[in-house]
């Protein structure tokens, strides 16, 4: 059986297909985006790349043009081919903007798209407007960043890194320690392969767990004069976006309203912020009920950042559950929680104390000191703070 080379309508990436799979429902292995495979994929215009913000996702198998039903699961590997140096697909400009603009123009449960002026990418405090935390799971601890590549489509940085040899635009965090504003700029690479001023290097921040695929994308369109040169960026999870937008002087700008209240109206899923691994490994210990509503894991600082998800406590709707390989406790809602906070240089120790079992001490950061007290109020749990 042959293959068919197609390019996913949404963020570009060209797939080899085996014609069996024609009339059949595709997932791309990139940006997740399900379409039906024929032997003309349609171009990724800008009203397929709003739509891929928009369009509600198909549940179940789907009944395909052709009558064949299902979902191809595209393997992300050998089936991806790269797609460097094909033509650009045509895209419209956005309406107008001031120098100074950024707009959320498209605002869904698949992420923000904003729009700006090119010209903003020269400015310091534009490019450093990422909030300097983890894009997938909010730590501020064990960072890397990386560089928004902007491309002539709307394309996954992570994705595009390895295609634009940006492996070597990014240093570790120890090495940026302390760098702020143009200092940090200045220790990063420009961006090969892509026009100005979008080669400037516009950092976001990873920690070491998150893969931080589909978290970013970028788009550049621009002429000789870069002032006349438009952008979008995609960011997907909206409270990153909402902090962004802010730090780009974004407030009271065409869709900030919009965001914010998306922002409040509906609380990220807690357990999706988690990295992958530490999922699983969590997942051995705690097997929620029907009812149940995971609200936070707080890992025990005494062992490794590589080690979260084999200990640590989990916070949901229902119980507190504090394991270790050694040792598995929970206490129900509505029993007595006592706890005793003491203070460190960037970590505490927590004791934790119920009626029938209690832990006399367990290293939590900063950051799960923060979870486990929000949780605990989000739980309505009787917990009392020493």
């Amino acid at each position: 059986m042959g293959k068919i080379r197609m390019k996913c309508p949404a963020c570009g990436v060209t797939l080899a297909l085996d014609e069996e799979h024609l009339k059949q429902y595709i997932r791309c292995p990139r940006c997740k985006h399900k379409f039906p495979a024929a032997r003309q994929a349609a171009p990724a215009t800008d009203d397929l790349i709003a739509s891929w913000l928009t369009e509600e996702e198909p549940e179940g198998p789907q009944e395909s043009p052709g009558g064949a039903s299902g979902l191809v699961e595209m393997p992300y590997g050998a089936d991806v081919m790269g797609d460097a140096g094909t033509a650009a697909a045509p895209t419209a400009a956005p309406k107008p903007m001031g120098h100074g603009e950024i707009r959320a123009v498209k605002i869904d449960r698949r992420g923000v798209l904003f729009e700006f002026p090119a010209s903003r990418l020269l400015e310091t405090r534009f490019r450093c407007a990422f909030p300097r935390q983890c894009m997938s799971c909010d730590a501020r601890t064990h960072l890397r960043p990386h560089v928004v590549i902007f491309t002539s489509q709307l394309r996954d940085s992570i994705s595009m890194e390895a295609e634009h040899d940006a492996g070597a635009l990014v240093d570790g965090h120890n090495e940026l320690e302390g760098f702020i504003g143009q200092k940090l700029l200045d220790r990063l690479h420009e961006v090969p392969n892509v026009p100005y001023p979008g080669n400037q290097p516009m950092p976001y921040w990873l920690c070491d767990m998150c893969s931080g695929a589909g978290c970013v994308s970028g788009q550049i369109h621009v002429s000789r004069d870069a002032s006349r040169g438009w952008c979008r960026l995609f960011i997907r999870y909206p409270r990153r976006a909402m902090e962004f937008m802010i730090n780009a002087g974004g407030e009271g700008a065409e869709g900030f309203r919009e965001l914010s209240e998306r922002v409040e109206r509906t609380a990220e899923n807690p357990w999706n912020s988690l990295p992958e691994v530490v999922q699983q490994r969590i997942q051995q210990w705690y097997h929620p009920k029907s009812d149940e509503h995971f609200l936070a894991y707080v890992p025990d600082r005494d062992r490794t950042r590589t080690e979260d998800g084999m200990a640590g406590v989990v916070i949901s709707n229902t119980r507190l559950i504090y394991h270790t390989p050694r040792s598995h406790h929970q206490a129900k809602f509505g029993q007595p929680l006592e706890l005793e906070h003491a203070s460190g240089v960037g970590k505490g120790r927590i004791s934790i104390i119920t009626p029938n079992w209690t832990i006399h001490q367990m290293t939590v950061d900063r950051d799960g000191i923060t979870r486990m007290r929000r949780a605990l109020t989000l739980g309505r749990f009787h917990a009392v703070w020493r």
